[in-house]
């Protein structure tokens, strides 16, 4: 829920890029974290590289999120810098457009992490630095996941899921306004091509259901999106 927005027109951004939004690796959804890949010209002055609190013109609207400029040493082995963009609440198809980011404040300096779950969680501290910076405040909900732990949260009650139920789960619901495919979903989690193994996916969330069913009051969290796929459902 956000409350009063800080004005960024009393702010001076550290940097500001344009580009046209191109197709990735599709490497952001594996934490969770779809991004817009911004194709810049051989003669743009990149900033410095880190994780940005960002500010985006798109089609003469104004968005927020989170700029990653550099390389992705935790998931890709490509040695060319990009500049890679979440945008809060977005989920449309934007490839071909000319998008600008604003760069107001970095975060932090790309960094290496050993394990994939540790990366996760920082992403997700990333994103909530980046509402804090603009004064957008995160609805509170009874449900909430500890990456620590690797547990979920309802009403103060850990339930324990598998690792794959919890991959899953937390995929979801670090976008609740994206719906993922079955497809997607599954080459995220399980690291390899979908092939025919989509019912793994169906089975998967199944059993979340059942887990999360006594807990949630008859609430569920994973919506189901016919014919396309599932996305986070909040309370």
């Amino acid at each position: 829920m956000r409350t009063e927005m800080k004005e960024s027109s009393h702010l001076q951004p550290l940097s500001t890029v344009t580009g046209m939004v191109v197709h990735g690796r599709g490497i952001g959804k594996c934490v969770g974290t779809p991004t817009a890949n911004l194709e810049t010209g051989r003669n743009t002055v990149l900033p410095e590289t880190g994780v940005y609190v960002a500010e985006i013109l798109l089609n003469s609207r104004i968005y927020y999120g989170v700029t990653h400029v550099g390389l992705r040493p935790t998931l890709d082995e490509e040695s060319a810098v990009s500049v890679e963009t979440h945008i809060f609440n977005f989920d449309r198809e934007i490839y071909g457009q000319t998008m600008t980011v604003r760069l107001y404040k970095k975060l932090r300096e790309v960094k290496k992490f050993n394990e994939l779950s540790l990366l996760i969680e920082q992403v997700e501290a990333d994103r909530l630095q980046a509402r804090k910076f603009w004064g957008m405040e995160q609805a509170e909900h009874a449900f909430s996941i500890d990456v620590k732990r690797h547990c979920v949260m309802i009403d103060g009650r850990e339930v324990y899921l598998s690792a794959t139920e919890f991959k899953l789960l937390h995929l979801l619901y670090l976008s609740p306004d994206v719906t993922f495919t079955k497809k997607q979903i599954y080459e995220t989690v399980w690291r390899e091509p979908a092939n025919d193994h989509l019912h793994a996916v169906e089975n998967t969330v199944f059993q979340i259901r059942k887990r999360l069913r006594p807990y949630c009051k008859e609430h569920e969290y994973i919506k189901t999106v016919t014919g396309y796929g599932y996305r986070f459902q909040p309370d």
